[in-house]
């Protein structure tokens, strides 16, 4: 598709040969902000320039120790050419990851590395460090012939930033061996002990035989007969199914408010109009506004009030994909030893302690800066505050305290936030003929006209996706990482719902 237009721009704007570039600088996810960005070195030889921006974030790590891993800025590039208002997905240059072959500049103490498809990039630290991080002139090789550009077209651009989390390849356990609170859990065969997942090979699911990955017989679940597997009958999960023993991504916390109204700003009108829950109360949710000028009340906070296709559409936009519920548990508990178990009904910060009840306080409710107050002992992630109508900033129990550990800020074992409680994780089931078809495909950048997504083998409808690790009204059953209470959609009809959140994940490269 080739664009063909007078150079005109709004905004600011520089002139790079032909090329006019109007930029906007992004802030998204929590305390992740780009700034800078321009475009420079334009080759209209080879229709290819850079975008160069700075990036930073509260929070970085990196480690070569016990959970072996990183956190990442993902970062894509929207364009469009004035004075339309339709924003497409740049395509990046791939050869091969590395920043050299790939034709990126990384910045001073990082590392770039483009994905397969050209749809983003993951920025992160080259060696070990924890804290604060900021990355001055990075650039990634935009490849605008690619996308159907004329070297004298005019173009803005825009640039996001999601913070994600590195899961090392490794083997792990699904189930915890709970006696106490079955709901649907994973085992080996139907022993009750946990089953220690070692490859992405096909698996046997139900039958009772050994080796295959039970269900305790669909005991517990909210909906059993959704679930077409138990002791008597098998099913077969595909090798191409994603199980969590390859390395992915994972966004660090859920969507919030914040990024999605990014999202509808960037969508035509129709698209916005299907995708928009409409304002409501401003002490759950409030993304007001009309297009291309919706804001959210409270940006940091997760997202809520959704429905399976607003969740598959965000994620098709930012070029990532649905996890999977088997990515879930491993995300949550990490890669271990064979022999080394979980421990039974835990949750996602590795024990069984929990607040359960009032006690906290909120201060600054609604702002970047709302953190939670302790009438007693600050303990464990956001599961029921003093007003539990609503979920609360992302990661607000990491911020609450100075050097928190793991437990007290509610983080998985490697650094994810609130896969307990806050608002339920959509993950792609294993319970369903519709969702094991599921291969890992990625979001292409764009979603249809209408807005809805349109990734081919994603469920065309509500069926195959689950719910998993609670909202912040649940019961301490229904949010530990092995519950499988929701493993299918809750509401057969699609609906949306306040409780329901999520998050993207992408595969490794």
């Amino acid at each position: 598709m080739k664009h063909t237009l007078l150079k005109t721009t709004r905004n600011i704007t520089v002139t790079i040969l032909l090329i006019t570039i109007s930029t906007v600088s992004k802030l998204s996810a929590n305390n992740i902000a780009v700034s800078n960005t321009s475009i420079i070195n334009q080759n209209t030889a080879a229709n290819y320039t850079h975008v160069k921006f700075d990036v930073s974030w509260e929070n970085s790590w990196r480690t070569s120790t016990l959970e072996s891993n990183w956190d990442a800025a993902y970062v894509f590039v929207k364009y469009r050419i004035p004075p339309m208002n339709t924003w497409y997905h740049a395509t990046l240059n791939y050869v091969d990851g590395t920043a050299t072959n790939d034709g990126n500049t990384e910045p001073a103490g990082g590392t770039i590395n483009a994905t397969s498809d050209g749809k983003g990039a993951f920025l992160y630290r080259n060696g070990n460090g924890i804290g604060n991080i900021s990355f001055t002139n990075a650039q990634l090789r935009w490849n605008y012939g690619a996308d159907g550009l004329n070297d004298e077209d005019s173009v803005e651009i825009c640039v996001f930033a999601i913070e994600m989390v590195y899961v090392p390849q490794g083997a792990f356990y699904l189930g915890d061996g709970s006696v106490t609170s079955v709901q649907g859990n994973f085992e080996d065969g139907t022993t009750g002990n946990p089953f220690y997942l070692t490859s992405e090979a096909a698996l046997t699911l139900g039958g009772g035989g050994a080796g295959s990955l039970g269900n305790n017989n669909r005991a517990g679940m909210a909906n059993p007969t959704w679930e077409d597997f138990n002791d008597a009958t098998a099913v077969a999960l595909p090798a191409a199914f994603p199980k969590g023993f390859n390395a992915f991504y994972c966004m660090k916390y859920e969507i919030t408010q914040g990024m999605y109204a990014d999202f509808l700003n960037k969508l035509t009108l129709p698209q916005a109009n299907a995708r928009y829950m409409g304002g409501y109360n401003a002490n759950t949710q409030s993304i007001t506004g009309t297009h291309p000028n919706y804001a959210a009340g409270s940006p940091d906070r997760a997202l809520m009030l959704t429905n399976y296709s607003d969740f598959y559409s965000y994620l098709d936009w930012s070029g990532l994909r649905p996890m999977t519920e088997l990515e879930y548990e491993k995300a949550c508990r990490g890669s271990r030893g064979v022999g080394f178990l979980p421990t039974p009904d835990e949750f996602a910060w590795g024990d069984i302690s929990i607040k359960a009840g009032p006690g906290y306080t909120l201060t600054n409710a609604g702002l970047p800066n709302e953190t939670v107050n302790a009438v007693s002992v600050l303990g464990n992630v956001a599961y029921v505050l003093t007003n539990n109508s609503r979920p609360y900033r992302v990661g607000i129990f990491a911020a609450s305290l100075a050097t928190p550990n793991r437990v007290e800020a509610g983080a998985s074992y490697y650094g994810i936030m609130e896969l307990t409680g806050n608002q339920w994780e959509y993950a792609m089931t294993v319970g369903r003929a519709e969702s094991r078809t599921f291969n890992g495909s990625h979001g292409d950048g764009s979603i249809n006209a209408a807005g809805v997504y349109d990734v081919s083998n994603w469920p065309p409808s509500v069926w195959g996706l689950g719910i998993k690790g609670g909202s912040y009204g649940d019961a301490a059953t229904e949010i530990r990482t092995s519950s499988r209470y929701v493993a299918h959609y809750h509401s057969s009809t699609g609906s949306r719902i306040s409780a329901y959140g999520g998050r993207g994940v992408r595969t490794a490269q």
